[in-house]
């Protein structure tokens, strides 16, 4: 699987944009008390996900560097 550094770079502005938002949904009490649980839930998926696409970045580099020397 071949993410493009554009495509990467997407997806980490947008997931750190609705982690923004769930947050001042938070703070702002927006998102009601007993929905707080489930705002968590979602932020925690949305960091584990951008965790593993940035190692698959990680890999992809370091397999190009080993192509090209």
């Amino acid at each position: 699987m071949r993410i493009s550094t554009k495509a990467f770079n997407w997806i980490t502005y947008i997931s750190l944009a609705i982690l923004v938002l769930l947050l001042l949904g938070m703070l702002t009490k927006i998102i009601p008390p007993e929905y707080s649980i489930h705002a968590l839930v979602v932020a925690f998926a949305i960091f584990f996900l951008r965790l593993i696409l940035r190692t698959i970045m990680i890999k992809q580099s370091i397999s190009e560097k080993r192509d090209e020397g």
